[in-house]
């Protein structure tokens, strides 16, 4: 099934970095490395039912997924908040796993973008 948001944006992430080609290659190199933590994070606090530390994680990585026009990242982030307020966990392993299918695509969307590579981050 095709994502009914944006995947990613390039003209909305050039935007955020006032158009700075390597900023926006250094921030997305950040967030492609933080991914996996989040993702792994999110999973835990769901199985060990810790609503405050799921919801702070799912809103932070919403937040870096909009600097990149991920809206369909967005989307899935913002249930899992949500759920999280609602302390509705077992709605949220569902919801993890299409955020997992959402983060391949984001990937592979933000990887077609004409961006210098290489660079040293400066963090």
């Amino acid at each position: 099934m095709a994502p009914s948001y944006p995947v990613c944006d390039f003209t909305e992430a050039m935007e955020r970095v006032g158009g700075d080609q390597l900023l926006l290659s250094q921030v997305l190199a950040i967030f492609h490395d933080e991914i996996p933590r989040m993702l792994k994070n999110l999973r835990e606090y769901s199985k060990k039912k810790l609503p405050r530390e799921l919801w702070n994680e799912a809103h932070k990585m919403k937040g870096a997924s909009s600097h990149f026009g991920g809206a369909e990242l967005v989307e899935l982030l913002s249930h899992i908040e949500g759920f999280a307020k609602a302390e509705q966990f077992k709605n949220v392993p569902s919801k993890l796993k299409d955020l997992e299918n959402a983060v391949v695509r984001f990937k592979d969307c933000v990887s077609q973008w004409p961006l210098p590579s290489g660079g040293t981050v400066i963090v």
